[in-house]
């Protein structure tokens, strides 16, 4: 019984502390969409362009590789699938406190909840990383 208790203490615990760090994001509006990417020490320009996308009910190989991008930063689309979300897309000035050119901020949302995104650069060799 008392190894069952530490078992399941430990099992609270870790979800307590995964759900701490899950970001479970509420936002109503564009400000609030800034301030998270803020939070993450992201500097944007106000007027975010947005689009309604359809996250795919099986993911290829591209969409597979974007969710891995999703999960290492506590997010995961999984659960979207077949679903309607947001797309926010920012011109970014900067990030992690580095003059950025040509890169913008993309953030998803879906029921009022941020459930991922990315930093990436239109360009032809630009890249795409997490927030």
């Amino acid at each position: 019984m008392k190894r069952f208790i530490s078992s399941a203490c430990a099992a609270a615990a870790a979800a307590i502390m995964l759900s701490a760090c899950a970001p479970s994001l509420s936002v109503s509006s564009e400000e609030d969409i800034i301030t998270f990417l803020n939070g993450k020490n992201i500097a944007v320009t106000q007027g975010a362009g947005c689009k309604t996308v359809t996250i795919p009910s099986e993911f290829g190989e591209v969409y597979e590789r974007y969710n891995e991008l999703q999960r290492s930063q506590g997010f995961d689309l999984s659960g979207y699938r077949s679903r309607e979300a947001q797309v926010y897309t920012f011109a970014v000035i900067s990030v992690h406190g580095e003059h950025a050119e040509n890169t913008e901020a993309h953030v998803m949302v879906c029921d009022g909840k941020i459930i991922g995104g990315d930093i990436s650069s239109p360009a032809l060799d630009g890249g795409m990383s997490g927030f």
